[in-house]
């Protein structure tokens, strides 16, 4: 099981037409624009990390989406934001590759937050390329038009050939006609992935990214952005049965206490929620999930550290 990438059970491995529209987007913006939540929507499943605080995304994440005649290779991004630490620059170094890769730039935009330092380098990125950008304001649902004005009016005058179009993220329907725009601009070819797969990444990949959105969303304050999670081991007990193995790694020993919780609480619902996640994502297997806390002092910052949990490709 953990050497099988996720598939989409609602396509049936049957025989399936072998072109159609096809090609990488990538998407591109700023921490928390709604990148991670798009392609989750998009794709119909859990597949990448979602919370609230910045940085969630720390490394690439393809999605395979599938339709009745075309395929779009969406390239997940990270944040695109400085970088200061080790860890940041593996993120942008994952933002470059990604932009190379694509295709198509999706240039995702929050108009709830002022345009400011990030967004210009989002724009300039996008420029660079020197490939089809569509702008995408999302977060039509809570924003202004003020606000979808600034932002457009920010973006616009740094890429003046952009198509733009609105939409809310979590909304699978207001994300068609971006859908349709990406289609039109791909061309026809050869599928490169089966038809069923929805990402080329592993269960074991996929549930480390749980687990750290659970701790997102269950720690507060800067905590969560120190802790990094690796899934060691995926073993079958039984058919549909699994027993996975994960590590937190801390980079303080102060911040044990705060993960473990008061008689372990916060470590004990880390562990139930993330079990739950897991367990949706291998489509209802019974899954034991154990946690173990490691501490190593200020890991964000060391480079072969960052390769060896496949933070740093």
């Amino acid at each position: 099981m953990p050497e099988s990438p996720v598939t989409n059970p609602a396509i049936p491995p049957a025989v399936q037409p072998q072109k159609g529209h096809t090609g990488y987007v990538a998407l591109l913006g700023r921490p928390n624009t709604g990148k991670s939540t798009f392609l989750n929507t998009v794709l119909g499943c859990h597949l990448a990390a979602v919370s609230a605080k910045p940085q969630t995304t720390r490394k690439s994440m393809l999605g395979i989406y599938n339709d009745a005649d075309s395929q779009i290779i969406f390239l997940d991004a990270p944040g695109v934001h400085p970088y200061r630490i080790a860890l940041d620059e593996a993120m942008s170094e994952a933002v470059s590759k990604v932009t190379t890769d694509a295709d198509i730039i999706v240039c995702l935009i929050d108009p709830t937050r002022a345009p400011g330092q990030e967004d210009g380098m989002v724009a300039e990125i996008a420029s660079a390329c020197a490939k089809p950008v569509l702008l995408v304001l999302n977060k039509t649902d809570v924003s202004t038009p003020a606000q979808r004005q600034a932002s457009l009016d920010f973006y616009q005058q740094r890429l003046q050939n952009a198509e733009t179009y609105l939409m809310t993220a979590s909304d699978a329907a207001s994300a068609q006609g971006l859908i349709d725009r990406i289609k039109a601009l791909l061309p026809i070819d050869i599928y490169l992935y089966d038809r069923e797969e929805v990402t080329t990444a592993y269960e074991r990949d996929i549930a480390a990214e749980l687990i750290r959105e659970t701790i997102l969303e269950k720690l507060h304050d800067e905590i969560p952005h120190c802790i990094a999670v690796t899934v060691d081991s995926w073993k079958t007990m039984a058919e549909n049965d699994f027993l996975v193995r994960a590590t937190l790694i801390l980079e303080r020993e102060a911040h044990k206490g705060i993960v473990i919780g008061r008689g372990g609480a916060m470590i004990k619902a880390i562990r139930r929620v993330s079990q739950q996640k897991i367990s949706e994502l291998c489509q209802g297997a019974n899954i034991t999930l154990e946690l173990t806390i490691k501490v190593i002092p200020n890991w964000r910052k060391h480079k072969q550290f960052l390769k060896d949990i496949r933070l740093w490709e």
